[in-house]
């Protein structure tokens, strides 16, 4: 059975600090480096891990460091062991 799987980052709790005025699109690629960084690390651990064959598929990088997964409960498990990583199940409801 195929489940959805989100990934994210495993952060320590950060302080707050006073924002400063930047560039909107220094900042929006920044974010956008960093979510390409995130999912070439996932794919990365899959590969190594020899898990892409129980992954049906991958979501693409955008602007926040989270990737979605279709894949088997046995990913999410090794996922959820990962010290770098936060993984869990989206939440399924029927749609009327």
């Amino acid at each position: 059975m195929w489940i959805e799987t989100i990934v994210m980052p495993r952060e320590e709790p950060a302080y707050e600090r006073p924002a400063f005025q930047r560039d909107r699109s220094a900042a929006h690629a920044a974010a956008c480096a960093e979510g390409s960084q995130f999912r070439d690390s996932v794919l990365r651990y899959l590969h190594t891990h020899q898990l892409m064959d129980a992954v049906k598929w991958v979501s693409e990088a955008g602007s926040i460091p989270l990737v979605t997964l279709h894949c088997t409960s046995m990913v999410l498990e090794h996922l959820q062991q990962e010290p770098s990583f936060e993984a869990g199940r989206s939440l399924v409801f029927p749609a009327y």
